[in-house]
């Protein structure tokens, strides 16, 4: 007899393969169409045998660590006449499945701890893949993993089955390693709208109401009980529709990925713009506050702004009715700049530039060019060590131009050879000193002026301005990411309005 959860209603060769297990079911949902589906920890290969017979996907791989598994994925395969499209693979997680045309990966049924490393374990999985996981255990563990090691949640979804509640994420690679609060530990990516989600939710309660009853009957009172009744309160009002998103939550969000605290004396960072108190409606995100952008988000119903730039930066010694400040209170729109702190920061915006370094050359050894303090790997710019110093300065230009999408690259010392490189975001002209003491080859920035070219070229350094814009619009789809990994309910945007401002006219290079 077959197992209860696969039936036929016809002849083997007519019929399609049918699936009761909503678990596998819900995984089955989540497959993107696009082509070859690899199912790991695959057992009987009932969820392969589904996709393909169903025409969800058109080929498959059921992989395995151990021999009777794949024994009895072969019988399955061989009775629906599927071997020609489902390939058996004996692997432990997916080190000898081969990742090419593969479009999707389904990991189900396993802890999370053990997703987490067949994950950490396969690269290719960064290159687009459609990565379908249902945890079995560490649901809380499972989400923080995925997003401080660079993945996020795209997609998820809550399934009953047999009393039991469980949770699909659908998981894609963003490149960002993004710390998430302890409500979205708990609370997850689900639809509020559906009953399942709400279900799933009520049970997580349950669970940490347990937690938070056991700790009170201990006598001990301490800030992880607080924080627990916390989260509880939070989840409690989002299943009664009375949960409110202030800019006080956001401004902690933002302040706990790069700390306000740490901006240089001369900047302007922090809540420039409205009230801690206010309820967000939506949050519009970009380099620059301009009347544009302020335009933007009146349209899309975003009563708060978040920049890199601040909207208040010198002393304001009159008002105008066209001074964005203004237009902003008149809007009812509030403003949170982060400035220096999330350069400095880890993970901000001078270590995104080294990741996507990392995309076209070796690197290794990174470092701040200058430390917040001793050891830490936060701070002012950062020097990175390419593998090789097989690169000169001309072909290098041209691959910054591909990163960075910008219009033009200025750079000096065109057959100098590159292996030691100095970075800082923006306008970072007055570090070229600290880059020369460190024995740069190299150095990227924006905005240089003319005695640093000349300061860079005397001192046989290959400079390289590649656009204050276009070194830091990079920041805007980062704090889209790290908002969406912490917040529900609110619409999250990147702005459409904020652009590179200054045109170009190329002419015949000077001989």
């Amino acid at each position: 007899m077959m197992p209860f959860f696969v039936r036929n209603t016809l002849k083997i060769k007519e019929m399609f393969f049918i699936l009761t297990d909503k678990r596998l079911l819900k995984c089955a949902k989540m497959v993107s169409g696009k082509g070859k589906v690899c199912d790991v920890g695959t057992d009987h290969a009932y969820l392969p045998a589904y996709l393909v017979k169903n025409g969800i996907c058109e080929s498959a791989v059921a992989a395995d660590i151990a021999d009777g598994p794949l024994r009895s994925a072969k019988a399955t395969l061989e009775k629906f006449e599927l071997l020609s499209k489902i390939e058996l693979v004996k692997s432990d997680g997916l080190k000898e499945v081969n990742p090419e045309n593969i479009t999707d990966v389904i990991i189900a049924g396993m802890g999370a701890e053990t997703i987490s490393n067949i994950i950490n374990d396969a690269e290719w999985l960064k290159n687009d893949v459609n990565i379908i996981v249902q945890p079995m255990t560490k649901i809380t563990f499972m989400r923080k993993w995925i997003y401080e090691n660079g993945y996020e949640i795209v997609r998820e979804e809550a399934v009953t089955d047999n009393d039991f509640v469980y949770t699909v994420m659908v998981l894609r690679y963003s490149g960002y390693h993004i710390k998430i609060n302890e409500l979205s530990e708990n609370l997850g990516k689900f639809d509020f709208s559906k009953d399942e989600s709400k279900n799933y939710v009520t049970r997580r309660i349950k669970q940490l109401s347990d937690i938070s009853e056991g700790i009170k009957k201990s006598g001990k009172s301490n800030p992880v009980l607080l924080k627990t009744e916390e989260v509880i309160k939070k989840m409690n009002d989002i299943l009664d529709n009375e949960y409110n998103v202030t800019v006080g939550d956001v401004y902690d969000i933002i302040n706990s990925i790069s700390p306000f605290s740490t901006q240089d004396d001369w900047d302007n960072s922090g809540l420039l713009v409205g009230d801690k108190e206010n309820i967000v409606t939506g949050v519009l995100v970009a380099l620059d506050i301009t009347n544009d952008v302020i335009e933007e988000a009146v349209r899309k119903k975003a009563n708060l702004i978040i920049s890199h730039h601040p909207i208040i930066f010198r002393p304001i010694k009159k008002l105008s009715s066209k001074n964005p400040a203004v237009k902003m209170v008149s809007a009812g729109i509030s403003a949170i700049c982060v400035h220096t702190p999330i350069d400095m920061a880890v993970g901000g915006i001078n270590d995104i530039i080294v990741q996507m370094l990392k995309e076209k050359f070796e690197i290794k050894d990174v470092r701040p060019l200058i430390p917040l303090s001793e050891n830490s790997d936060a701070g002012t710019g950062r020097i990175a060590e390419l593998s090789s110093n097989e690169i000169n300065a001309e072909t290098f230009a041209q691959k910054l131009r591909e990163i960075f999408g910008c219009m033009v690259v200025r750079y000096t010392c065109p057959e100098k050879s590159i292996r030691k490189v100095g970075i800082c975001s923006g306008s970072g002209g007055s570090l070229l000193g600290e880059v020369m003491s460190e024995k740069c080859d190299a150095y990227i920035t924006g905005d240089v002026k003319h005695d640093i070219w000349i300061d860079a070229y005397n001192n046989d350094i290959a400079l390289f301005d590649c656009g204050h814009y276009y070194t830091e619009k990079i920041v805007v789809d980062y704090i889209v990411k790290v908002l969406t990994a912490n917040l529900t309910g609110i619409c999250i945007q990147a702005s459409e309005a904020c652009r590179d401002v200054v045109s170009y006219v190329f002419g015949v290079e000077e001989k």
